[in-house]
């Protein structure tokens, strides 16, 4: 939408200047839905400086914070590296790793130990001591950035309802498809969601990107700048946010599908401990974390989000086993 384009500020200047020119001769050339829009501007205008305002029906939301990553450098007298690392503990463990490879240099030298110790930390400060410059030409920085492309603040509504089934209909109707060429791989257009699909030789995938930043507030945008997405690869849900029939983790689903009903209970009662599920404050059912409506039928208690994780520790059962992975 151009809308997204422009900061608030311009959005709100360009709509007074539609509604000062609604009567004007430029006016009666542009189409009647626009004149209409036009004209009732101008009168919002005019009730304004009279009175107060009409109710609120859309909203602006600031951009979104980007995803912070952990940015490593490490150089040495021969090179110069710079890598992003997911957390602070990644990268600390890569710095642990290059130390390592490189502790003949101090191995044995003076108070320090023939070989690195275990624990990451405790190499990389021997290793590089107190002060980062205990190895000549040698060193590194650890720092925290924010990764993201740039953004506009987005339009929302206030009353958002989901388009029904006529509507849904024509907006399907109107899907564009986009074929692959120098600046992307091929994509479709629906409601201003983009569905990207194509064949990634360098990771040995056909990898399906979906990005809902362009995505039409008029039809799907939640009041919260969110898309509710169901992504479905060969009929199982693997994404649901919408809260209808949320799915259970993978490796979760897989367990119970195995179980019997006494297997089910036990591991219905380690996936609620775990943070895996939470039970219903009224009949106890067991649900998907990723859902806020208990989907016993006959139920449908609602619970905030913010709420799941303190019913889920109140209401679950003491494990009766631990769960070890190898030692």
């Amino acid at each position: 939408m151009l809308a997204e384009r422009y900061r608030p500020s311009d959005i709100e200047k360009l709509v007074r200047v539609a509604g000062a020119l609604a009567h004007s001769p430029a006016a009666a050339e542009l189409p009647q839905q626009y004149r209409e829009l036009a004209q009732h501007v101008h009168a919002e205008i005019v009730a304004e400086a009279a009175g107060p305002r009409s109710p609120a029906v859309s909203a602006f939301l600031a951009p979104r914070p980007g995803e912070q990553v952990w940015m490593l450098r490490i150089w040495t007298r021969h090179e110069d590296t710079t890598a992003p690392h997911t957390t602070k503990g990644a990268a600390l463990a890569e710095l642990a790793t290059h130390v390592r490879s490189n502790w003949a240099n101090v191995g044995g030298q003076g108070d320090m130990p023939d070989e690195p110790p275990t624990d990451d930390a405790e190499a990389v400060d021997l290793y590089y001591g107190a002060n980062g410059d205990a190895v000549p030409d040698q060193g590194f920085e650890l720092y925290s950035e924010e990764m993201g492309r740039p953004q506009r603040s987005r339009i929302v509504p206030l009353d958002f309802v989901f388009p029904d089934v006529v509507t849904a209909d024509g907006l399907n109707r109107g899907a564009v498809f986009y074929a692959a060429d120098d600046d992307g791989p091929s994509c479709i257009e629906v409601v201003g969601v983009l569905v990207f699909g194509y064949v990634d030789a360098e990771d040995g995938v056909v990898r399906v990107s979906v990005h809902c930043d362009s995505a039409d507030p008029e039809h799907v945008v939640r009041r919260d700048g969110t898309v509710p997405l169901r992504v479905v690869v060969e009929d199982t849900v693997v994404l649901d946010d919408s809260n209808h029939y949320a799915p259970h983790p993978i490796v979760l689903e897989q367990l119970l599908d195995a179980a019997d009903p006494e297997q089910r209970d036990l591991i219905h009662s380690v996936a609620v401990s775990a943070g895996l599920m939470w039970s219903c404050p009224d009949c106890q059912w067991p649900n998907p974390q990723a859902t806020e409506r208990c989907e016993r039928p006959g139920c449908g208690r609602k619970v905030k989000a913010a709420a799941i994780g303190s019913h889920a520790a109140a209401l679950a059962p003491a494990p009766a086993f631990a769960l070890e992975g190898p030692r």
